[in-house]
């Protein structure tokens, strides 16, 4: 009887080891994948800079991530076809980000890290959770897509990967947006400690751009309006000219009764040759100040241009984000 309750208590610790080993088969394999391939500190950093935690760290480690140049990151994402600049991909199950070091945009970098760990993320969802998660962001994107911008950028998913059209909106909403559903936010909270900073990174690198294009946007008003101002004034010099040298030619013909006439007259001429010499002056000023913010405007550009250039991969070896 003894060896008969030995055999089943054997046996339910089997069971019960079959079942946990069932449970957490991707667990363990996540664990190996990572002692194999343990993370390099710079990836280390940015799980640690993103939040990742918990879940969401294991997901990222397992992806193997690279911290790739342009070369690398081209040859790596050569799969992807896209218009857009790539600055990462999730592929073949490793994770690959381009390394922008630029300070100004290398936020950037980390989000996305974030942003192809929640595609690592998004592929393990059975299809029970998948069901439930994408209805999440329909509902979220219905709210979201306010935003013209993100309606623009899923519209182009839509047309070019319609079967990935919840996958990257479960990656963008989750790295880009801060005001989601409790229930979105409660999702989201299995992979990161606080998401909302690493919204505020996803800001942080965008203002980069906006600042320098907004800064670019009043110049050019400006400039238009001081072209509108310079194009007026010349053709009123060109008209005040005319009549004057008209009346110059008139002046030198006509006989004068007396001194004080003539000398009346020639004072009359010579006051508008000074008001039209005034307005030559404030038109010269103008353009110089016209050039001036033709040079700045120019170098707002050039520095817009750069930091295109510093996450474009393409440009670099001679990808936009995909992300």
């Amino acid at each position: 009887m003894k060896n008969k309750n030995g055999q089943i208590a054997v046996l339910v610790l089997l069971a019960a080891f079959a079942y946990f080993i069932h449970k957490d088969k991707q667990a363990l394999s996540d664990r190996y994948i990572i002692w194999r391939n343990p993370p390099t500190p710079a990836v280390v950093e940015i799980a640690d800079k993103t939040g990742m935690y918990g879940l969401g760290r294991r997901i990222f480690f397992a992806a193997v991530p690279s911290i790739d140049d342009a070369e690398e990151l081209n040859a790596n994402c050569s799969d992807i076809e896209t218009k857009m600049v790539v600055l990462g991909c999730y592929v073949r199950g490793r994770i690959h980000v381009f390394n922008v070091r630029d300070e100004r945009i290398v936020a950037v970098k980390y989000v996305t890290s974030a942003h192809e760990m929640l595609h690592a993320a998004y592929a393990r969802l059975s299809r029970d959770e998948r069901r439930i998660i994408n209805s999440l962001l329909e509902e979220a994107y219905h709210y979201a897509g306010k935003n013209s911008e993100l309606r623009e950028l899923m519209a182009e998913y839509a047309r070019v990967e319609p079967d990935q059209f919840y996958n990257e909106l479960h990656s963008i909403l989750g790295t880009e947006y801060a005001d989601l559903y409790p229930e979105l936010e409660k999702y989201y909270a299995r992979y990161f400690i606080d998401r909302h900073k690493l919204v505020d990174m996803a800001v942080q690198y965008r203002e980069a751009f906006k600042n320098l294009e907004a800064e670019q946007a009043r110049l050019k008003v400006q400039l238009d309006r001081l072209t509108m101002e310079i194009d007026a004034d010349t053709s009123l010099l060109e008209t005040l000219i005319l009549w004057l040298n008209k009346d110059i030619d008139a002046f030198n013909v006509r006989v004068f009764n007396s001194l004080y006439e003539f000398n009346a007259e020639r004072e009359i001429l010579i006051a508008r040759e000074g008001e039209i010499n005034m307005l030559r002056t404030q038109i010269t000023a103008n353009i110089n100040q016209h050039n001036k913010w033709v040079r700045e405007y120019n170098n707002i550009g050039g520095r817009i241009d750069q930091l295109n250039h510093q996450i474009d991969s393409k440009s670099q070896t001679g990808i936009r984000s995909k992300q």
